[in-house]
């Protein structure tokens, strides 16, 4: 069938019908008439442009950061013995207090040296009463014989000769009280070894590790070997986040920091920044074409864990907010990113573009303060509350403009 005997027949049915009928077709005609005329005939309007107006609110500026939580305090328990390990007395969680018994070493041996120690100082203790009584009897002679040679009834060599007893008897003292006092430090340091085969706590707190086990050998020398690990107050605890040298100098002591946890994910913990250390790591990074340093410092912040759902070594993803300001003028970032494609001139200055009714757009300069994720504080420039600002260009041609970086403050 050709399209002449198309035409005719589609012409026979229109007759045959009623004149709402034609209407109705005749108007469709038309329709599709003008569509095909615009889609053909007209020339496109240029572009076409999204816009959002400028509002009051309030923003924050936020620094992000990530670090584990731990104890306050902690403090590792080692022995300065060395021995076999008859009894531990604790295990992971176990509540502790302040002298308790953790573990035991097996005293025998330093029990040995600590007896021949207070035996010694017993011997040395006698020894020093033989030779002061040697002492005083020299001292005795040697006085009498001083005054007998002064009367002339005795010889100067009797007097030399107990001249030199004196001489030997105060020497064997002093040597005496010398080893009395090296065998009382001996039995002292042997009372301090006997006393270190009890490991005791030396604080109130909690066992978190136990590196031990019942009949270990430990064996003391340039190192303590480290047994336990306590915790002094599980309910105040700290995170210790990470944060860039780009960030630190926006962080002070008292800030307010935000912070989740992968264990609650539906829920935002609170704690304050309490210190910032100016002690740092740095570390390397390369790629194919470049090498760069990352350099980070430490910051504290201190949390409450009075209801006991943070434990040591959890991650916590961080908020610090280190500056708010209430009821500025704010613009979506995309404002401030975004340029017309017909315009090809760069400017060294921040601005946006203002599209006022009826004319074209125009560039306004401006000082931006806060950048926050969607939105920047704009200081100062020749823009109002409620103006028009161009965020994007529309349409089959156009498309938005580099929307994945944050404005530049130039």
């Amino acid at each position: 069938m050709n399209k002449k005997n198309i035409f005719s027949r589609l012409w026979a049915w229109i007759k045959k019908r009623s004149k709402w009928t034609k209407l109705i077709v005749v108007l469709l005609l038309c329709a599709a008439g003008y569509g095909v005329y615009k889609a053909y005939f007209t020339a496109p309007q240029g572009p076409q442009y999204r816009t959002a107006q400028v509002k009051r609110g309030d923003i924050a500026n936020v620094v992000e950061a990530s670090g584990p939580i731990a104890p306050v305090n902690t403090t590792e328990v080692g022995a300065l013995v060395s021995g076999e390990i008859l009894k531990i007395y604790v295990d992971y969680n176990t509540p502790v207090k302040k002298g308790d018994l953790l573990a035991l070493i097996d005293p025998t041996q330093i029990q040995a040296d600590y007896d021949q120690a207070r035996a010694s100082l017993s011997s040395a203790k006698e020894e020093l009463e033989s030779t002061k009584m040697t002492y005083n009897l020299a001292h005795s002679n040697l006085k009498r014989y001083k005054a007998l040679y002064a009367k002339n009834y005795v010889a100067k060599t009797d007097l030399e000769k107990y001249e030199l007893e004196f001489v030997n008897a105060k020497s064997s003292l002093n040597s005496s009280e010398a080893r009395v006092i090296q065998a009382q430090a001996s039995l002292d340091r042997a009372k301090k070894d006997l006393d270190n085969t009890r490991i005791v706590s030396p604080i109130d707190g909690v066992v978190l590790t136990k590196k031990v086990s019942e009949g270990q050998s430990l064996t003391s020398g340039y190192a303590t070997p480290e047994m336990f690990t306590l915790a002094q107050d599980l309910t105040k605890m700290q995170i210790e986040a990470k944060v860039s040298e780009a960030d630190i100098v926006k962080i002070k002591d008292g800030q307010k920091a935000l912070f989740t946890l992968d264990g609650y994910p539906d829920e935002k913990f609170e704690g304050v920044v309490r210190q910032v250390r100016t002690n740092y790591t740095s570390s390397s990074s390369s790629s194919y074409s470049s090498s760069s340093t990352n350099t980070t410092y430490t910051v504290v912040i201190d949390v409450d864990n009075t209801d006991g759902k943070f434990k040591p070594g959890m991650t916590a993803t961080i908020t610090i907010q280190t500056e708010d300001k209430k009821g500025v003028l704010l613009v979506p970032n995309e404002a401030l990113r975004f340029s017309p494609s017909s315009n090809k001139e760069k400017y060294d200055t921040t601005g946006l573009w203002v599209l006022e009714p009826g004319k074209q757009p125009q560039r306004e300069e401006v000082k931006i303060g806060i950048i926050a994720s969607k939105n920047t504080e704009i200081m100062s420039g020749n823009v109002k509350e409620g103006q028009s600002v161009i965020v994007a260009e529309t349409g089959a041609a156009f498309v938005e403009q580099n929307n994945s970086r944050r404005p530049r403050r130039r």
